[in-house]
């Protein structure tokens, strides 16, 4: 590429019928002047072009690690969920098994209830015919002892005993 300075310093042949000396400096040196400052510009431009694009690829950047990172969220979210329902369902699991145990233990306990009371119900009812074949004895033994029979028959123990103590003390015992 051409600078300004080139332009300036450009020497051109002399011929007879040339151009005004002083007109074409002038021109050049007008030429130049623009020239060089396209080129700062331009210069400025690509260096604002390169800032631009440093920056974009930054963006860029930025704007894909975001995607990742939000990607990222949205499956770790997912594993939660997904391990939360897994440990709910567990929890379920285990909570119905531990309901099943205590309501089949609450049923033995209720059966082993059941028998107790059918057994000691057995129990009682022995033991209430045993007292009331014990009661009936004692009704039989005090109608005996304390009926009319057993009145006369201790009257006349009395009696014997009196008569042998009479007939003892005849006969000198």
């Amino acid at each position: 590429m051409i600078t300004g300075m080139e332009i300036r310093n450009q020497q051109f042949r002399k011929k007879i019928r040339g151009y005004d000396e002083d007109e074409v400096k002038n021109f050049l040196a007008r030429i130049a002047v623009d020239y060089e400052n396209m080129y700062s510009e331009n210069a400025r431009l690509k260096e604002n072009i390169q800032q631009v694009q440093y920056e974009l690829d930054k963006y860029r950047k930025m704007e894909e690690t975001m995607n990742n990172s939000l990607i990222l969220a949205q499956q770790t979210a997912e594993e939660f969920k997904t391990n939360a329902r897994h440990e709910a369902d567990l929890y379920l699991k285990e909570a119905k098994q531990k309901i099943t145990q205590i309501l089949s233990v609450y049923q033995d306990v209720l059966k082993r209830l059941n028998i107790f009371n059918v057994e000691l119900k057995a129990q009682l009812n022995g033991q209430i015919d045993l007292l009331g074949k014990n009661q009936q004895k004692i009704d039989e033994l005090s109608e005996f002892f304390y009926g009319r029979d057993f009145k006369e028959l201790l009257e006349g123990m009395e009696k014997v005993s009196l008569k042998d103590e009479i007939n003892a003390q005849s006969v000198g015992i």
